[in-house]
C-alpha cells in the first residue's frame, strides 16, 4: 500500500443496498454476512443518505425503530469517494476533511456503480507509516463517476450530510468539511441555519 495504490483496489467490504423505509430488522436479514448498508430515498432517486454497520442496525432495531432513518434520529452522513482516486490524493485533497463526518469510512464508487467501503482505519495505517498530511487542504478534486447512486454525473468525493435541525432533514451535498466553521444548509423552503450534524 503506497501512496499511488488506488482506494478502488483496498475495499474489501460488500455493502447492501437498502431503502431508508426498511425496517432495521429486515434490514439485519438482508445484511447477511455483508458488513455495511448504504442506506438509500427512493423518494429522492436513490439518493444515498447513511452508511450503517451491524451494530447500527442492531441498535436501531434494539430502540424498535420502524424505519432505517426515524425523524428522531437523523441520518449519519454517506461519504462517496472514486475508486480510481489514490490514497495520496485521498490524503492530501479536501477529501480528506469528509471522512470527519463519516464514523466507518467512506463508500467508494466505481465506474459501474458498485460501491464497497473504505474503512477508516486503512487510511488511518497510511498515515502512521509516514504518508505527510499537507499544512494547508487544496480544493476537491474534479473527479466525476457516473452510477446508479444518483441521477447523471455526480462529481466525487462528496458528504451527503442530513441537516439534523428541527424541522429540517435536508440533505446537503458537500465536497469540504470544516468543523469549527460548519456551513449554512442548503434547504429551499427554511430560513438560513447552520448545518446541523448529528
Amino acid at each position: 500500500m503506497n501512496a499511488h495504490t488506488p482506494l478502488g483496489s483496498l475495499t474489501a467490504e460488500p455493502v447492501l443496498r437498502v431503502d431508508r423505509s426498511v425496517g432495521p430488522e429486515e434490514a439485519l436479514t438482508l445484511l447477511g454476512d455483508q458488513g455495511f448498508a448504504l442506506v438509500t430515498d427512493a423518494a429522492q432517486d436513490g439518493l444515498p443518505v447513511a452508511l450503517l454497520s451491524r451494530s447500527d442496525l442492531t441498535a436501531l432495531r434494539d430502540h424498535r425503530a420502524a424505519t432505517l432513518c426515524p425523524s428522531d434520529a437523523p441520518a449519519r452522513p454517506a461519504v462517496l469517494l472514486a475508486a480510481g482516486m489514490t490514497l495520496g490524493e485521498l490524503v492530501r485533497g479536501a477529501a480528506m476533511t469528509l471522512l470527519a463526518l463519516s464514523p466507518h469510512g467512506a463508500v467508494v464508487v466505481d465506474p459501474s456503480g458498485d460501491v464497497t467501503v473504505l474503512p477508516g482505519s486503512i487510511v488511518d495505517d497510511f498515515l502512521d507509516h509516514g504518508a505527510p498530511l499537507p499544512a494547508e487542504l487544496r480544493g476537491s478534486f474534479d473527479m466525476s463517476a457516473t452510477d446508479s447512486l444518483l441521477a447523471g454525473d455526480i462529481s466525487l468525493p462528496l458528504a451527503l450530510v442530513a441537516c439534523a435541525a428541527p424541522g429540517c432533514g435536508h440533505i446537503n451535498h458537500l465536497g469540504f468539511f470544516d468543523p469549527q466553521r460548519p456551513p449554512v444548509c442548503a434547504h429551499p423552503g427554511l430560513p438560513p441555519h447552520t448545518l446541523t450534524i448529528t
